[in-house]
């Protein structure tokens, strides 16, 4: 008896971790768009000037127009996914850049923007501006573009 008490103690903690991995949470699979200005002549960018342009390594697009990329706020799911995906970094490393930066004196961060519907008034306010936003999100007259 012993043996099966053990085998049914095993198997109801086998179905208990599976559905603890069973899908990821409606936040993990939230994804976002990069947007521009409808004037801007960009239509997509690399992932790699992205980075740049968010981490202010680009400050200029191919037109010569100033680039003001600004992020969401901090803990939005969309700007950790960003964070990760197209800066290559966790969050906490993204906070200890910008403070060497800072402390530095070499440069600052893009601004936060308090939503998605902050951020997205920002580029439609603002030419050269550029913003990422969750999938979804009412972006107005503002264009979508493409990461390579």
């Amino acid at each position: 008896m012993l043996r099966w008490q053990t085998i049914a103690v095993c198997a109801i903690a086998a179905v208990v971790v599976g559905f603890g991995q069973a899908s990821p949470s409606a936040a993990d699979r939230q994804e976002f768009v990069v947007i521009v200005q409808r004037s801007n002549p960009i239509s997509a960018v690399d992932q790699e000037f992205l980075r740049a342009v968010f981490l202010r390594k680009a400050v200029r697009w191919s037109s010569g127009e100033a680039i003001r990329p600004i992020d969401l706020a901090k803990g939005v799911v969309a700007r950790e996914r960003f964070t990760r995906d197209v800066l290559g970094k966790t969050p906490a490393q993204l906070r200890n850049f910008w403070v060497q930066r800072i402390f530095s004196g070499t440069d600052i961060p893009p601004p936060e923007a308090e939503s998605p519907a902050a951020a997205v008034a920002y580029v439609l306010a603002n030419r050269g501006a550029v913003t990422y936003v969750p999938t979804g999100t009412d972006i107005g007259d503002a264009k979508v573009i493409t990461i390579r």
